[in-house]
């Protein structure tokens, strides 16, 4: 018996040893060998898209785009051009606060249709997370901040992995905190959370 539970403990100890960063949870995984912090993977809790046009809007109240409630649609749409301007407004409530994000790219379904021609995606930060998916509007949507990341993804192709860890540093100490995407020109759109395809942080701490 004393034999078993020495093996236990030293199992134990070079466990320790070889891995210090691990942490069981079911948003971590073990970090990199010779990294000093956490990573972790989570999924957005909330999305909408925000829409804002001077023209008529039948489905929405009193025929006014900037009155449209869309947090449950199955798609998200972004749009610069003509009368339309929409912005994708995706909500995270990251394990940490965002003191403690050493980096943080976030992954977003594939778009609905393929693109006939590149397009560049901008990321903005978002002016705070208290916002709620059955009542956003444009009216009353956080406000878009600075732009801090453009991606150009070419024809025939869905965005990768992206670096946002300007927005993520954002975050109060409870995790939250919101990013908006756009496009620079033109229009793209891809799947939401309702559709069962939330957006995913890639976190790593310091």
């Amino acid at each position: 018996m004393r034999s078993l539970l020495l093996q236990v403990f030293l199992c134990v100890a070079i466990a320790a040893i070889l891995a210090p960063s691990c942490v069981i949870g079911e948003d971590v995984v073990s970090s990199p060998s010779g990294s000093s912090g956490h990573q972790y993977t989570t999924p957005a809790t909330k999305d909408s898209t925000i829409f804002r046009s001077t023209v008529s809007c039948p489905n929405c109240p009193n025929f006014n785009c900037y009155e449209c409630t869309l947090g449950h649609n199955q798609t998200l749409v972004a749009n610069t051009g003509g009368l339309a301007f929409l912005q994708a407004l995706i909500g995270f409530k990251m394990p940490v606060g965002g003191s403690s994000v050493a980096s943080c790219s976030i992954q977003i379904p594939a778009f609905t249709t393929p693109l006939q021609y590149p397009i560049t995606v901008q990321f903005f930060t978002a002016a705070s997370s208290d916002w709620n998916e059955d009542t956003v509007t444009a009216n009353n949507a956080p406000a878009a901040g600075t732009l801090f990341n453009s991606v150009e993804v070419p024809a025939f192709n869905n965005l990768g992995l992206t670096d946002i860890t300007t927005a993520c540093q954002t975050a109060a100490s409870n995790g939250k905190f919101s990013v908006y995407m756009g496009a620079q020109f033109d229009r793209f759109e891809f799947w939401s959370k309702d559709s069962g395809n939330p957006a995913i942080l890639h976190i790593t701490t310091n």
